[in-house]
C-alpha cells in the first residue's frame, strides 16, 4: 500500500501545505547528521497539538524518512529516539494519520527498536506502539488474533522483547511494556494463551503480572496488571 493519505483527504491537505512544513521535511535529508537531529527536534515541537501540521508533514513524506532514520545503524541513539517521539506524536493526531503510519509499515520498525539497549529509545517506541494499537482504525489482524498472526508476532520478536522489558530497572519502561501486553491480550484468548507460557528470567509471565498486582506497587501498575 502506498504510504500516503487517502486521495480526497490528501488533495484537500495539499492545498494547505505551507512553506514551513516543507522546510521541516527537507531538513531530514541534510548531509549533516547534527542538522538532521535539530530538524527532527524542531519538527517535534511543531507538531505538538497541531493536527494540521501533522497532516501536512505526512503528505510531504515525513513518515518514510523518519522510519528510515529510526532504523539506520549509523543514526545516533538520540536521533532514533527523537524520530520515535515524532512518530508517536503523529499517531496521536487524526485516525487518517494512524492509517498513514500503518501503510508505511511502522509496527515492524518500532518492534525492531525494542532490541536497543537504550531505555529512552525503547520507551519512545513502546509509547508509539501503544498509541497505534489503541486506535480504533488499526486493523484487527494487526493485533495478531489468529495463529498466523501469532507467528508474525514471534518472528518480529515482540513478545519476548516486551516481556524482557517487564524486568527493567526503569518504572516507565516497565509500565509501557505492561500496557502493550494489556492491549495485545485484550479479548484475545489465543494471544493470552501464548503469553501464559512465556518465561522471563525463569518466571512465567502470569507470575510477574501477579507480583505487579501487589499492594506495595503503584496504583497505575496494579490496575494495568489487572487488565
Amino acid at each position: 500500500m502506498a504510504c500516503l493519505l487517502e486521495t480526497p483527504i490528501r488533495m484537500s491537505v495539499l492545498s494547505e501545505v505551507t512553506a514551513s512544513s516543507r522546510h521541516y521535511v527537507d531538513r531530514l535529508f541534510d548531509p549533516d547528521p547534527q542538522k538532521v537531529l535539530q530538524g527532527v527536534i524542531d519538527m517535534k515541537n511543531a507538531v505538538i497539538g497541531n493536527n494540521k501540521q501533522k497532516a501536512n508533514l505526512i503528505v510531504l513524506g515525513a513518515v518514510p524518512r523518519l522510519l528510515y532514520l529510526l532504523q539506520q545503524e549509523t543514526s545516533s541513539t538520540e536521533l532514533k529516539t527523537e524520530c520515535a517521539v515524532v512518530l508517536g506524536s503523529l499517531a496521536m493526531g487524526t485516525e487518517n494519520n494512524v492509517k498513514s503510519l500503518l501503510d508505511c509499515h511502522i509496527i515492524p520498525a518500532l518492534l525492531q527498536g525494542l532490541l536497543s539497549p537504550d531505555l529512552k529509545f525503547i520507551e519512545a517506541c513502546l509509547r508509539c506502539l501503544r498509541t497505534i494499537f489503541t486506535s480504533p482504525v488499526t486493523p484487527e489482524e494487526l493485533l495478531y488474533t489468529g495463529p498466523d498472526h501469532q507467528t508474525i508476532l514471534f518472528n518480529h520478536g515482540a513478545v519476548q522483547n516486551i516481556a524482557h522489558l517487564l524486568t527493567s530497572l526503569s518504572y516507565k519502561v516497565r509500565m509501557q511494556a505492561l500496557k502493550c501486553f494489556s492491549v495485545l491480550a485484550f479479548e484475545n484468548p489465543q494471544v493470552s494463551m501464548t503469553l501464559v507460557n512465556v518465561l522471563v528470567d525463569g518466571e512465567l509471565l502470569p507470575q510477574i503480572f501477579v507480583k505487579m498486582l501487589q499492594r506495595d506497587k503503584p496504583i497505575e501498575m496494579q490496575l494495568t496488571s489487572a487488565k
